[in-house]
């Protein structure tokens, strides 16, 4: 019953490079002055007042203006936390450098210890790398997935996590929080997210009690069905099963404070979020709104045969994402995260991967571009040979690619603080 993953770490799991224009045209990283000007005049938080950056802090840089897609919608959610009535969402779409809820899973314990909030936030329905997320515990059978990454999939039965499990019958999940982190061991209220369009039966049973039965009739939407509990583990039994069913996955969380979503899939490379469905994304929008959502995608971009012509073309297909998910959810913030440092043995010892410094840059010109907030991790975290720095203090591993848990948690705190700093200013632009 259990189905479950070890992480890979071999350094060519994660190498799946796609041609992008012309890899015989010289790579070059674009400076400053060769951006346009909303980059070179960047506004960290998007306000015009006085700006604060604590000493060791890579700000947010904001390209909106103070439009929507910057960071205020989101630091105007965390202001009101308390009186919102539903919880300060997070979406945070990634590669497999997220991938088990590394990095992700210490950037909303921090928020949740500030702000409130229990639970993990979304889980896929019987995902394999579950197995290696040590912030649930998950058993599974009778389940079929995809996803974006592999084939067959389509696109069009996909949910926003560009996955989708069909069931058979009698198929089953349990789901359990663990004492990872100190707010991921409960939570009260459980969301499962489905489309059938033949209805089915569903058992749920919270924390080992008797299962209780709801009769799902067919529908063309994304349904939403709720269960409210002081709750340490949940499970969905599907029963009645007909044609056109799919499960997407279930989001355990608590009604304030902060959750954050951990949409990771390896080998993406994340233009394909372009590719979900108006309709299911209208779908998720209505049932779940976001906040701030977070583009972190590159590894699977750089290659040693790219260049400035492939990363720009890349990021004229990223770009079709970013406009998708803002049609979706046009009052979101949207940060772009830059690619991290990914280092590769050379001649001269460890070195950082050519391509990197030019793809940030890159990422950086779309964030100015497309008129929302950026990040740079690479400078964040050191820029170059900043990984190697990370696997000699066992906080990355040797495929000097993939974070450890504990580099992960590291990580996390560059996000905070730059958070933070950039909620601070936006309380003192509106005189608090």
């Amino acid at each position: 019953m259990n189905d479950s993953e070890m992480r890979h770490v071999n350094i060519l799991s994660d190498i799946i490079p796609e041609v992008y224009g012309n890899s015989e045209t010289e790579d070059t990283i674009p400076l400053l002055k060769e951006m346009p000007d909303s980059v070179a005049q960047a506004d960290t938080v998007s306000i015009p007042s006085r700006q604060v950056i604590p000493d060791g802090v890579t700000m947010i840089d904001d390209y909106s203006g103070g439009a929507p897609g910057g960071m205020r919608h989101f630091y105007e959610m965390l202001n009101c936390v308390k009186s919102l009535g539903r919880p300060v969402r997070i979406a945070y779409f990634g590669d497999s450098f997220i991938e088990g809820d590394i990095l992700t899973c210490d950037i909303r314990e921090r928020l949740q210890r500030r702000f409130g909030g229990n639970g993990v936030g979304w889980v896929d329905c019987g995902n394999k790398i579950n197995g290696f997320r040590p912030t649930i515990s998950q058993k599974f059978s009778g389940f079929s997935g995809y996803e974006v990454v592999k084939k067959p999939y389509n696109h069009n039965n996909a949910g926003i996590n560009q996955r989708y499990f069909i069931p058979s019958e009698n198929a089953v999940v349990w789901t359990g929080g663990t004492k990872y982190r100190k707010h991921s061991s409960g939570w009260n209220v459980a969301r499962l997210f489905l489309r059938t369009g033949s209805g089915l039966s569903l058992h749920t049973s919270i924390n080992g009690r008797s299962e209780t039965v709801r009769v799902i009739d067919s529908a063309s939407v994304v349904r939403m069905i709720e269960d409210r509990d002081s709750m340490r583990n949940i499970s969905y039994r599907f029963t009645g099963v007909g044609h056109d069913t799919f499960i997407y996955g279930m989001a355990l969380e608590s009604d304030y404070g902060v959750v954050l979503d951990n949409f990771s899939m390896r080998g993406s490379a994340g233009f394909t979020i372009a590719n979900i469905p108006h309709s299911v994304l209208a779908d998720f929008a209505r049932l779940r709104p976001y906040d701030l959502i977070i583009l972190h995608f590159g590894l699977n971009v750089v290659s040693e045969k790219s260049r400035s012509a492939n990363y720009k073309a890349y990021i004229k297909r990223m770009t079709r994402a970013v406009e998708k998910l803002r049609g979706a959810y046009p009052e979101a913030s949207i940060l772009i995260v830059s690619v991290p440092d990914r280092n590769q043995r050379t001649a001269d010892g460890i070195k950082t991967m050519p391509g990197i410094e030019s793809l940030s840059a890159y990422q950086q010109i779309m964030a100015s571009e497309c008129k929302v907030a950026y990040f740079n991790l690479f400078k964040a975290m050191g820029g170059r040979e900043s990984m190697k720095a990370l696997v000699e203090r066992k906080l990355a591993n040797k495929d000097y690619t993939h974070l450890s848990f504990g580099g992960g948690a590291c990580l996390a705190g560059y996000f905070y603080d730059s958070f933070m700093a950039g909620y601070d200013n936006y309380k003192y632009s509106i005189g608090e």
